[in-house]
């Protein structure tokens, strides 16, 4: 969502609403596919009266529009995470944020990130020691830091294994999650529970967290401002999200009818 759908200033499209019911009139579900916390998308979206599917927690967390509740879930123990976080708190700077399915609890150390950290995350509790939180079940750790290209990620990259992923999904933050979860498992059992053949799936994408969901046999467009890792996957390209990139490509695919432009 983030750097695909949404402005520079974290607006959504002047004609959201209007596509998205023209195109569920159509059979076309919208999904929005997010690192983001469910609680926030929902808060964001919920007020719009727009039926969308919402993917959450990089994959962690899958919920239909017409339910109360996450038909998809894979959730992770904090010990596996344990060496990660200890390098994370020595960093200066750096602020960790244990993503639960419900709550998100956010590392008090830097008080100056919780502005920041407040963008994504609307339901939140605070952890001081690692003691604290070792028998949490977690959808992902997303950690914090104004540099997290140049100096979160080269300090956390040296953890990525076949149990566990170190993802850069935005300049200022790494997602360090299971192995197992992906953006694209959760694509996945909406499509299943939808029928839905890769063929007849449109995905955005611009950070590493959404290559899995561009894989498989969908239509997969990179965004303009996409980083070249997600350019590599897919001749599709789309306009910077700064410049309304994917209304301007479904529009030049003719998905959106005429009255739905703005």
């Amino acid at each position: 969502m983030d750097g695909t759908l949404l402005d520079a200033q974290h607006r959504l499209p002047v004609e959201f609403q209007s596509v998205v019911m023209a195109l569920r009139q159509r059979g076309i579900r919208w999904v929005i596919a997010s690192g983001r916390q469910l609680a926030n998308l929902q808060k964001r979206f919920e007020p719009l009266n727009v039926p969308v599917d919402i993917i959450a927690e990089n994959g962690a967390l899958a919920q239909c529009a017409e339910e109360d509740e996450p038909f998809f879930r894979d959730l992770t123990p904090v010990p596996l995470f344990t060496d990660v976080l200890r390098v994370a708190m020595t960093l200066h700077g750096a602020t960790a944020v244990l993503c639960g399915a419900t709550c998100a609890w956010v590392q008090d150390n830097h008080p100056e990130n919780f502005a920041e950290v407040s963008c994504y995350f609307e339901n939140t509790a605070q952890w001081h020691t690692l003691d604290e939180v070792q028998s949490l079940e977690i959808c992902k750790v997303a950690i914090y830091h104004p540099d997290a290209a140049k100096v979160l990620y080269p300090a956390l990259a040296p953890f990525e294994s076949s149990a566990v992923r170190v993802i850069l999904s935005g300049p200022n933050w790494v997602d360090v999650q299971a192995a197992t979860i992906d953006k694209g498992n959760a694509l996945a059992a909406l499509m299943r529970r939808f029928n839905c053949a890769p063929e007849a799936v449109m995905v955005f994408g611009d950070y590493l967290n959404d290559a899995g969901m561009m894989q498989g046999g969908v239509h997969a467009v990179a965004m303009g401002n996409a980083l070249p890792a997600i350019q590599a996957l897919t001749p599709h390209r789309a306009l910077p999200n700064t410049q309304n990139g994917v209304m301007a490509y479904l529009r030049q695919a003719q998905l959106i009818p005429i009255e739905a432009q703005s």
